[in-house]
């Protein structure tokens, strides 16, 4: 359970976690968990590249990338931007997700919103599910948290039509929204081509 897990990582950090990522214990999904929570909490933003660098490439599901909360992610906003762009284009889908999530994470703040806008435009072919779920979520929280921007955005720019019509659903199913606002967000969904 991922109450157990949060506290094995609890007590790995109490001591030398570099120690114990140096292992690379990748046999099972807690243990690919257990290695990624414990680097989304490494202070050092170094540090913490140099084992995502090997983490990405043993992410297996969706769950082993929206875990990684990168409790320090305030301190370095610039540097996990440029992560993300870089992360964009793999050809790993949970690494494409991750450039995503990590855009979900920095648009608290509203210097990011048209970043991650631009970031979701730029998407021109994606076929993974789990791909276009995080744009989904991405776009939705960009409608719920900056809802003027974001109109303004998809008005004037081309966002994949799977992505911008799961926006669209994670809006509507959204307790953050009206139902005026729900309904008002219908008009801008894409027949797929």
């Amino acid at each position: 359970p991922t109450k157990q897990i949060q506290m094995i990582v609890k007590e790995i950090m109490k001591g030398n976690y570099r120690s114990f990522l140096d292992l690379r214990i990748f046999t099972h999904y807690e243990t690919i968990a257990i290695y990624g929570m414990i680097i989304s909490k490494i202070s050092s933003f170094s540090e913490m590249q140099q084992y995502l660098e090997i983490y990405k490439e043993q992410m297996e599901n969706w769950a082993h990338c929206d875990l990684l909360n990168f409790s320090h992610i305030k301190e370095y906003q610039n540097e996990f931007l440029t992560l993300s762009k870089e992360y964009r284009n793999s050809p790993l889908p949970f690494v494409r997700r991750l450039s995503l999530f990590i855009l979900f994470l920095l648009i608290k703040e509203e210097a990011y919103v048209i970043e991650a806008l631009q970031a979701l435009e730029s998407i021109k072919v994606e076929e993974n599910y789990y791909v276009i779920m995080m744009g989904g979520w991405l776009l939705s929280e960009c409608f719920i948290c900056y809802p003027k921007q974001t109109i303004e955005f998809i008005k004037t720019h081309e966002i994949l039509p799977a992505i911008l019509n799961k926006g669209i659903q994670k809006c509507r199913e959204s307790n953050r929204l009206t139902q005026t606002q729900k309904d008002d967000l219908l008009i801008y969904k894409k027949k797929r081509r």
